[in-house]
């Protein structure tokens, strides 16, 4: 099936060396009724305009748990030329724009090229939140927004800030070690990365997904640094 959205760059975007993985909130239900796709989320229920056999594939398979969505085969190419170009392709852009429209019912998470799961999951608190992965450089100065914390939360470890639109859940190391990491004060991807047994591209992935979420303040400006992300 084709598309007629055109392909595109990710501008400021950040690339994984890690695995992209996405999934539906565990209180999501997906239904098809009349050949038409609604999810009933926490915030109500969103009706699915694009109920294409991608769309259907990908909402099918998230509500599975976390899973990279280049693995269903109309997805695979895309995939391929935005980890070699940062070129977003049209099957992969139709794609966003549902996962756009469900908001804080997808949960983005970044994986290992282990398999063994997500290190880090991003849960929304607000049902407009919409995830970009923006890019941090290595030596970019940067800090964790004031009065975020870690907190124990029905056993997981979750980086909590009130005022923003994700928490984010540390699932295992070295997720955690990074983010004790930055909160002991201003600092760069490559001192995190040299002051560890972590390597640069893994600090990299964990940082971004802060950003996106806007646990990341960048030098001189306080802002975060993020892309479409949050309030809408």
């Amino acid at each position: 099936m084709t598309s007629d959205i055109p392909a595109g760059d990710f501008p400021s975007g950040h690339i994984p060396a890690g695995r992209p993985l996405f999934s539906l909130l565990e209180d999501t239900l997906v239904s098809a009724e009349s050949g038409r796709l609604t999810v009933h989320g926490r915030w109500g229920a969103v009706e699915v305009t694009d109920s294409s056999p991608l769309v259907r594939e990908a909402l099918h398979r998230m509500g599975l748990g976390p899973v990279s969505l280049e693995n269903i085969p109309v997805l695979f190419n895309d995939f391929v030329l935005w980890k070699s170009s940062g070129k977003i392709g049209a099957q992969w852009l139709r794609l966003r724009r549902t996962l756009d429209r469900l908001g804080g019912c997808v949960v983005p998470s970044l994986g290992l090229q282990d398999g063994a799961g997500p290190i880090l999951s991003l849960i929304a608190v607000v049902g407009n939140a919409v995830f970009r992965c923006p890019h941090v450089a290595d030596e970019q100065l940067i800090t964790i927004r004031p009065g975020a914390s870690i907190e124990d939360v029905d056993g997981d470890h979750v980086l909590v800030c009130d005022g923003l639109s994700y928490t984010a859940v540390l699932h295992r190391p070295p997720a955690t070690g990074i983010v004790k990491s930055l909160l002991d004060g201003e600092t760069t991807i490559a001192e995190v990365a040299a002051g560890s047994e972590v390597g640069k591209e893994v600090v990299s992935d964990v940082v971004a997904y802060l950003a996106s979420a806007g646990f990341i303040l960048t030098e001189g400006t306080g802002k975060t640094d993020r892309t479409s992300t949050g309030h809408r």
